[in-house]
């Protein structure tokens, strides 16, 4: 009788745990990382320093904000302003979930390069 009680606690205690690593998981996908190649295109220059135009950035948040129906909201009408290849920099970028205004703020990660740098940025859901 004891070894029943014993497997009837067992497998709630495996399934929380099992829950709750997965959502620890999907924590970190609230954040996306994107790189631009000064192959790409979508270059622009901001305050007189090389940079990514906001078109660029404005596209792929749309593509990438909400690749899995559970997280985030489903957005359109991104909208950015260009964002400079700078470590650090930021801006913020606007969009529409519904009827409701959106803020999305993004962040240079890390640069490599000087005239057409590699930049690495991320936006947060």
């Amino acid at each position: 009788m004891k070894a029943k009680a014993i497997v009837a606690v067992a497998v709630p205690v495996a399934l929380v745990g099992a829950v709750a690593a997965g959502t620890f998981a999907l924590t970190g996908m609230n954040v996306q990382k994107n790189t631009a190649d000064p192959a790409s295109g979508g270059y622009a220059e901001v305050q007189d320093q090389p940079g990514l135009s906001g078109d660029l950035v404005a596209t792929h948040i749309e593509t990438w904000y909400h690749p899995l129906p559970w997280i985030g909201k489903e957005i359109d009408g991104v909208s950015c302003p260009d964002l400079a290849a700078v470590q650090n920099a930021k801006i913020t970028c606007t969009a529409k979930s519904g009827s409701t205004q959106v803020s999305v703020p993004v962040s240079v990660v890390e640069v490599a390069g000087d005239a057409a740098p590699r930049v690495t940025w991320k936006f947060e859901r």
